[in-house]
């Protein structure tokens, strides 16, 4: 008896929101696709109207070439007062912050009532990164994403943290559940419900969330933390998770969780040398001692799928690339100010030579005379220009008031005077050695330098000089002599 009430209350609940819904310009379908605590996501369609009132929702879909989205309802009236005042607007406030990024989900639009908040999201049809990892172990027999694969995947993943970061948003509960696949592959970083913004670089937090398995070991261990610091942590298991099939640390309660962290970390498969150092360097105990993004992004284990664009611009000119000598590895500045040292394939930039000053230019050399000059070895060239921008910076997106800035380097524009020229690129409609013909200005023009008058002969056979059209525009034309018989 009480589960037919239970499924007819569900039934009664679910019509109201459809009902809800479509006096909202969506169609909800029965098909869920997710839940949460207090919270359910359905899959909806966006009807014609709608699409016609809605810019950001009809140029997404339109991209799409389907109406379809993803509906989350959140039970306002059932969950606690802290979800629905302090962690709901968060997660829109983080959803709005985030917008216009291919790897983050996007936020189309949201409304509600007393009883129920809907957001309409957009849609990952291909489930979570979870769901990926074992349908791919179970398809090759074996545990984990190949290395290739999983690199393509943790680059969008990064990419996506990256923009989070830029925009002064910390996700704090990044697992595998919370990263979806869409239709074309592409990595959707979603559900930013303990996500929070901070202002400064530095600021420390205090609330504990997150699942303990992908939680960084100062939140286990409630000290305040650095929200930043804290996904890269999380980043680490993710990674470790993709390339093994299994979580580094599985245990639910934290102290035990803690004790498994100090006693070091172990890879169960065969995994390349350079994979496992840049796990290594996100799952440091000390948070000032991870790498930060700049130095994953550049990290050796990235840079193949990172430096293909340069090798392609070496390509191009028909030769292969040169190898430059390899570069030593020298130690650097962690994040919080300690000494930690760069992991294999990390290259820092060149230093200027030694007896240069610092205010005097070298002397520009002879031009280069074939492509084999032009494009030097990579080594020359770091050490010819150690401003280059490093491959990292492929990756992040600049924040919106980077946006804003006008460029540092900017395209000359030249006087309004001075961009005039005689039209001589535009074909001749007048007749052949006409006085404002094109091909006569330039005739006169190249006989002018020889001989004078031979350009003055030039022309209708007259022996008025040839005006150009340039000419003409800038100088008023005189009048016309008076005709007598």
């Amino acid at each position: 008896m009480k589960s037919c009430a239970k499924r007819e209350a569900d039934r009664k609940t679910f019509m109201e929101q459809v009902r809800e819904s479509k006096e909202n310009g969506y169609l909800l379908s029965s098909r869920k696709i997710g839940s949460g605590a207090f919270s359910k996501v359905y899959l909806g369609y966006a009807t014609q109207e709608k699409l016609r009132q809605n810019y950001k929702l009809a140029s997404d879909l339109r991209s799409k070439r389907h109406s379809m989205v993803a509906i989350k309802i959140i039970s306002t009236a059932k969950a606690p007062l802290e979800y629905s005042r302090k962690f709901l607007p968060r997660e829109i406030y983080s959803l709005n912050a985030t917008y216009k990024h291919i790897n983050v989900v996007q936020l189309y639009e949201m409304y509600r009532n007393s009883r129920r908040t809907y957001l309409v999201l957009e849609l990952a049809s291909r489930g979570d990164l979870l769901e990926h990892i074992n349908a791919t172990s179970d398809r090759r027999e074996c545990p984990g994403l190949e290395e290739e694969e999983a690199r393509r995947l943790f680059r969008q993943i990064v990419s996506a943290v990256a923009h989070c970061h830029n925009v002064g948003i910390v996700h704090r509960d990044l697992k595998c559940e919370n990263i979806l696949l869409d239709e074309r592959g592409f990595i959707k970083l979603t559900d930013f419900g303990f996500a929070n913004r901070y202002s400064l670089k530095n600021s420390l937090m205090s609330t504990f969330c997150g699942s303990v398995a992908y939680t960084a070991p100062e939140i286990l261990m409630s000290k305040k933390y650095n929200g930043e610091l804290a996904d890269l942590w999380s980043l680490g298991v993710i990674l470790y998770a993709m390339v093994t099939g299994k979580l580094p640390f599985k245990e639910r309660q934290p102290h035990k969780m803690i004790h498994m962290i100090k006693q070091g970390l172990s890879f169960r498969q065969p995994i390349s040398p350079e994979c496992q150092s840049l796990i290594q360097g996100l799952l440091q105990l000390k948070p000032g001692a991870r790498l930060g993004l700049q130095q994953v992004a550049t990290h050796c284990w990235m840079l193949p799928a990172t430096s293909a664009i340069f090798h392609q611009a070496l390509n191009a000119t028909g030769r292969p690339p040169e190898r430059g000598p390899a570069l030593e590895k020298p130690s650097a500045q962690g994040e919080s100010g300690g000494s930690v040292s760069l992991l294999p394939g990390l290259e820092s930039s060149a230093k200027p030579p030694e007896g240069a000053a610092k205010g005097t230019k070298a002397p520009a050399g002879p031009r280069a005379s074939s492509a084999q000059d032009a494009f030097p070895g990579r080594a020359e060239m770091e050490a010819k220009a150690p401003e280059l921008i490093s491959p990292g910076c492929l990756l992040q997106l600049p924040s919106p008031c980077q946006a804003e800035r006008p460029p540092r380097f900017s395209l000359y524009r030249p006087c309004v005077l001075s961009s005039l020229r005689p039209f001589h690129h535009l074909p001749n409609f007048r007749k052949p050695g006409s006085a404002t013909s094109a091909s006569a200005y330039m005739a006169s023009r190249r006989l002018g330098e020889k001989s004078p008058a031979a350009a003055t002969a030039l022309g209708s056979g007259s022996s008025k000089p040839v005006i150009s059209l340039h000419s003409m525009s800038m100088i008023r034309k005189p009048p016309p002599e008076p005709i007598t018989n």
